[in-house]
């Protein structure tokens, strides 16, 4: 996106214009605002359009059609103004890169990827044509894709079946070539199986890069797509044949919407984008959300090539690079850890963004779907916080079993060391050769950078087990990362290094105040006076029970924050309640000073309790008392 010039309104309607989406034949796409802070897309028709009665016609119809589309696939219409000098229509904005985008940086899309690609296209062709409605512009550029799914857009041109008003001059053709049906080429009244159609020459492109009836001329596409069988043999069974049926060149022989739904859902995977679709689609959502709060940063325009110079853009580079190195690692790599020929990636394979590091759903990585295959459950899931989970098992054998995992905790055993294998090409690590109780782990390569951590125990030599148990959840976490759902304002949104401030932590620790994060719900500060530790969890509320005797912690309030205090000596530590969620547990924050016993400085620390006290005011200054 960039910043609207001065050509852009300050409001259309109730929408404050924030920035320029981009345009295109029909008219200019801005970024707006809703007085409730939603954002919208507004879609403001060109100027040299507005003065053709034609034209307002067939804005008006796009209007009254786009209204009645309301489904989740769809990006539904919220606010227009057709009778203005300009007139515009508003719908959702969806926050999410084109299909059409994602192909041409990434390539094709895998079979998970093709499996919801297909749902979601199947399930907005209901919603439209439940309405009356005939798309007829399905392409691979009105694709957006979001981590709930694919959305259609754009019902520029949608049309209603009933009925065959022209809305264009006589013989024109509306829509993509590469995409449209034989009957649409040819002008002749369209039903649903249009759509269907074209949705069947976007899941080829998905699958293989390109259009099936791609030319290099307009009139050639389009003889192909009225003549030509095309050639779907690179798209991947069973998508060949689901792609098949909805090419047939007889509009009656082509799948409806349902069936088409139907056969997606029988196909044995889980529906998921591959993990940089969804890192785009939160570097959409990061990009939407500062032009919301004013903070988006704009690029300067690149600058013009000098005379004589070859200019190669970064992008290129990169590209060439990247395309060395996997081509020398993958010769390196053939054969190793799995049977066939691996091939480098250049993309981490367990690549999650922040958001999924912080609200990971650690005891859904321990249930049936995910750890079936090692045997039976003896006894639920049990987390101890929002790191942990353990679970009981029964293996095929007869042998009982406890798995325990964690996830963002800091490993501090000195013995651990790799293993000299992978799991998703990332090395594993462990304390132990073999032995009953066994460790694995391995650390994410990107968002908060943290280990993933299963311990096992139950066999002779538990090591394959908790290799094995590992593999299993990694799996799960590449592909689609189960998450905590948590209600605004919760402690498990924010990232634990990342609200404490440099210079509250120099007055705290003294210097250098160097942070470790282990993961997003603790974090480490340590200087030449102490360290100081801040972790977020949850568990059972301590704020309205009294203190065990043999416990050192007594009540406190904090300024209205109640929990408990253990403030012996220099060591200080407190827990405090920051938001209940179920029964009698809530969101706490943890947080201790620990001071050497001679700094530096050569002085005795004796205010520990101040300390931390100093440290958590800001941070807590962030969230509502309960």
């Amino acid at each position: 996106m960039q910043p609207r010039d001065r050509r852009d309104p300050d409001m259309l309607g109730r929408y404050r214009i924030l920035a320029v989406i981009g345009s295109g034949g029909m008219g200019r796409v801005l970024l707006g605002r809703a007085p409730d802070g939603r954002l919208v897309a507004v879609k403001q028709i060109h100027e040299n359009l507005t003065t053709s009665a034609e034209f307002r016609a067939r804005f008006e119809r796009e209007v009254v059609a786009s209204g009645r589309v309301t489904g989740a696939y769809t990006a539904g219409v919220v606010g227009h103004d057709i009778s203005a000098e300009k007139p515009w229509l508003a719908s959702e904005y969806i926050a999410g890169p084109s299909l059409y985008e994602v192909v041409a940086d990434f390539g094709r899309l895998s079979p998970s990827g093709l499996k919801l690609l297909t749902i979601g296209l199947a399930m907005a062709l209901l919603e439209i044509h439940r309405t009356g409605l005939v798309h007829r512009d399905l392409k691979p550029s009105n694709v957006l894709l979001t981590n709930e799914g694919p959305r259609l857009i754009d019902f520029g041109i949608a049309r209603a079946v009933e009925g065959d008003v022209s809305l264009t001059a006589t013989g024109a053709v509306i829509g993509s070539p590469a995409y449209m049906s034989p009957e649409q080429a040819e002008c002749r009244p369209l039903t649903a199986a249009s759509d269907v159609f074209s949705a069947g020459a976007v899941l080829a492109m998905a699958a293989t890069g390109v259009s099936p009836f791609a030319a290099g001329s307009t009139p050639q596409t389009l003889y192909n797509v009225l003549y030509v069988e095309p050639d779907t043999s690179a798209v991947p069974q069973p998508f060949r044949d689901i792609v098949d049926a909805c090419l047939d060149k007889d509009p009656a022989r082509r799948p409806t919407p349902t069936e088409l739904l139907a056969a997606a859902q029988r196909l044995e995977m889980e529906p998921v984008w591959p993990v940089r679709i969804r890192r785009r689609v939160a570097e959409y959502e990061r990009d939407a959300a500062a032009w919301a709060a004013g903070t988006a940063v704009v690029a300067p325009p690149p600058s013009p090539p000098q005379p004589g110079r070859r200019r190669y853009g970064i992008r290129s580079l990169v590209a060439v690079a990247l395309v060395s190195v996997a081509v020398l690692v993958g010769s390196a790599l053939v054969g190793v850890g799995m049977p066939g020929n691996a091939v480098a990636m250049v993309d981490p394979p367990l690549a999650l963004s922040d958001r999924e590091s912080m609200l990971i759903d650690v005891c859904a990585l321990l249930g049936p779907d995910v750890l079936g295959e090692l045997g039976t459950y003896r006894s639920a899931q049990k987390g101890t916080g929002t790191t942990d989970c353990s679970v009981g098992m029964i293996d095929p054998n007869g042998k009982k079993l406890a798995l325990d995992l964690s996830i963002g905790k800091t490993f501090a055993s000195d013995n651990a060391r790799p293993r000299g294998n992978t799991i998703a090409w990332l090395p594993v690590q462990g304390e132990r050769a073999e032995g009953p109780l066994c460790d694995r782990f391995v650390e994410t390569q990107s968002g908060l950078q943290m280990p993933v951590n299963m311990q096992a125990q139950g066999l002779t030599d538990s090591c394959p087990l908790a290799e094995r148990a590992l593999a299993l959840v990694i799996r799960r976490l590449a592909v689609n990362p189960p998450l905590r759902k948590v209600a605004a304002g919760s402690i498990h949104l924010v990232n634990a290094c990342e609200v404490m401030d440099r210079s509250v932590n120099l007055r705290t620790v003294g210097d250098p105040a160097k942070k470790y994060p282990a993961g997003s719900k603790s974090c480490w500060v340590t200087g030449n006076h102490g360290r100081f530790t801040l972790t977020f969890k949850e568990r059972e509320r301590v704020d309205n029970k009294p203190p065990s005797p043999s416990s050192n912690y007594k009540p406190v309030d904090l300024d209205g924050w109640l929990g408990m205090v253990d403030d012996r000596g220099a060591k200080c530590a407190y827990e405090l309640t920051i938001k209940p969620t179920r029964d009698d547990e809530a969101e706490m924050i943890f947080a201790e000073f620990d001071p050497y016993q001679i700094n530096v400085d050569r002085k005795v620390v004796t205010d520990g309790c101040e300390r931390v006290r100093a440290a958590l005011e800001p941070i807590l200054a962030k969230f509502a008392k309960p």
